[in-house]
């Protein structure tokens, strides 16, 4: 084993230390090459003594020493300067550095932010099991198509309880476009389930193909349990959060797709019908609550569907619409509402198309509208629905599309006001009257 000496040791560790730091220092090396290595006298009777130029494998070991050194020296001072009390010391040493430490230790000691989702789950769930608060069918359909929650009394359940609610849940032949309105309030929902049911409704049957195809490995044309809950988790973007991590390990959700004992497989076709009647059923419950059971909705009823999510005033809306002649005033079907909310689903495809508009300076008009959603979604829209979003949406009064607003608008109420594109003004007077104005028009 190669042990130099002290003096070549010395000498390899300063030649080591610049050596490391070279691109950060931009040190030459012409000094350290020239015969000596360092040259210094401690005092004036004393003898200057010049250093052996080490050899390479000393160069290594000094490196090795001169980095630990240097990294141990940061420590030291670092510990220094804390227990002082100094804080320009520490930010004229190594600002970044200790700058980048300093801002993680805060980071790490303040609460994780609160979405507007988990706010909006723990405000709706009614239902309480081990201390964690759960959600029943109603309460999620409540959270879509209702601003605020309905007065209720929390229901803690125990395991009993439990069981018999995940026994009583529908198994999926009997799926249906009113599975949660028939279970109602005798089943349970986590908190990954509602994400995962939140983004159901606003994805396309494109998008999960493509999330159902990445997790069918095997080509098999089914899932069981376990790549579902892959399917979830990559859907909803799961991450280290309590609320993704209950106690509860079975919910009607999964009953549901994979029965009682969870060894059920679900194919492609059940999966994406699920997904259908899901959507299908929202919409209904959007559209009865307007139509108050008549076949159809006035186009004031449609623009306040459309607005129920945003802080736009929905008054000079409805005055407009007034304005339209009673024989042009078509009604709109639930048919015409469900195609157009196929477009909401696919509104980043459509807003490609319309930009294609504004670039070359082409306003959009009905019949590029039109044409725009059925390329994105393949249907085509009643042109009744398209002349009232124009109404909706003319803001200048020039029978042309406002698009960008459209397109803001619509996003809102696409994630039905959980992820808000619209700049709110700041300010006291500017925040209480938007809240009246919601106040009002949810009563």
């Amino acid at each position: 084993v190669y042990i130099p000496d002290t003096n070549t040791m010395m000498a390899a560790t300063f030649r080591g230390v610049f050596a490391a730091f070279r691109p950060l220092l931009r040190v030459g090396e012409r000094s350290l090459t020239r015969g000596s290595v360092v040259s210094w006298s401690r005092t004036a009777h004393r003898r200057n003594r010049t250093f052996p130029r080490p050899g390479p494998k000393a160069i290594v070991l000094g490196a090795l020493f001169g980095v630990s050194g240097a990294a141990a020296g940061c420590v030291v001072l670092r510990k220094i300067s804390k227990g002082s009390g100094s804080e320009a010391s520490s930010s004229v040493l190594l600002p970044k550095l200790w700058a980048a430490e300093d801002k993680k230790e805060k980071d790490e000691s303040k609460p994780a932010p609160v979405s507007k989702r988990e706010l909006r789950y723990k405000d709706f769930a009614s239902l309480s099991y081990k201390g964690e608060v759960y959600m029943t069918p109603r309460d999620f359909l409540e959270s879509i198509t209702h601003n605020e929650p309905r007065a209720r009394d929390i229901d803690v359940i125990d395991d009993r309880i439990l069981a018999q609610r995940l026994r009583r849940t529908p198994s999926r032949s009997k799926s249906s476009k009113s599975l949660f309105r028939d279970m109602w309030n005798d089943g349970i929902l986590t908190y990954a389930d509602y994400l995962f049911l939140l983004t159901a409704l606003t994805k396309t049957k494109r998008q999960f193909e493509i999330a159902f195809e990445m997790f069918d490995r095997d080509k098999s044309d089914f899932v069981d349990l376990n790549e579902f809950e892959r399917v979830q988790d990559a859907v909803t973007k799961k991450r280290n959060h309590p609320l993704l991590n209950q106690k509860i390990t079975r919910s009607s959700l999964t009953v549901h797709l994979f029965g009682e004992r969870g060894n059920q497989k679900l194919y492609s076709k059940d999966f994406f019908k699920f997904i259908e009647n899901l959507q299908t059923e929202v919409r209904e419950i959007e559209f009865s609550k307007y139509s108050g059971g008549a076949p159809t909705i006035t186009g004031e009823d449609f623009a306040a569907i459309l607005l129920l999510h945003t802080t736009r005033d929905l008054d000079p809306v409805v005055e407009k619409l007034k304005k339209i002649p009673l024989h042009s005033r078509d009604g709109i079907s639930f048919e015409q509402f469900n195609s157009f909310c196929h477009l909401l689903n696919s509104l980043d495809d459509f807003a490609v198309a319309m930009t294609m508009y504004t670039l070359t300076g082409k306003p959009v008009t009905e019949d590029e509208f039109s044409r725009a959603a059925q390329v994105c979604t393949g249907q085509k829209l009643d042109d009744s629905v398209v002349k009232t979003v124009f109404y909706i949406f003319d803001v200048d009064g020039d029978g042309k599309l406002s698009y960008n607003e459209f397109l803001v608008v619509m996003k809102n109420w696409k994630f039905r006001g959980l992820k808000m594109q619209q700049v709110r003004k700041e300010g006291i007077w500017p925040t209480f009257k938007t809240c009246v104005k919601l106040e009002m028009r949810n009563n």
